[in-house]
């Protein structure tokens, strides 16, 4: 009994270390140290990070990574995404879109003519 209750409580405090792991972001992809000039924090605890991101029209943003996480939309404006691996994608995001994110490595470039302006809220 204690032997099956011992082995219970390592599997799970052991699956709970991968998962904090495989959540972790490298710093080197952490979208506050390669496009601090786009993403700013506005507030973090244990729980979430926040981020508000300004992307003007003709910027590219270097390669980074989210987390799992709410985007919210506060303006009109168009991009060409490219998640690592794949082909790139237009997308014309809309004012008062909020849609869920699970993790990636992207690049984005705003296309269009206005500035974007996002908030997001990614789960630590």
């Amino acid at each position: 009994m204690k032997r099956s209750l011992v082995c219970i409580l390592g599997s799970i405090a052991f699956l709970t270390v991968c998962w904090r792991w495989s959540s972790a972001m490298p710093e080197e992809l952490d979208p506050l140290k390669v496009a601090s000039d786009s993403h700013k924090l506005v507030f973090e605890n244990q729980f979430v990070r926040v981020l508000e991101t300004h992307v003007p029209p003709g910027k590219t943003e270097p390669w980074h990574q989210h987390g799992r996480r709410v985007v919210v939309y506060l303006s009109d404006f168009h991009t060409r995404t490219t998640e690592r691996g794949h082909q790139p994608q237009d997308n014309l995001r809309k004012f008062g879109l909020v849609r869920w994110s699970e993790p990636m490595i992207h690049q984005v470039e705003n296309i269009g003519k206005t500035e974007g302006y996002v908030i997001s809220v990614e789960l630590k």
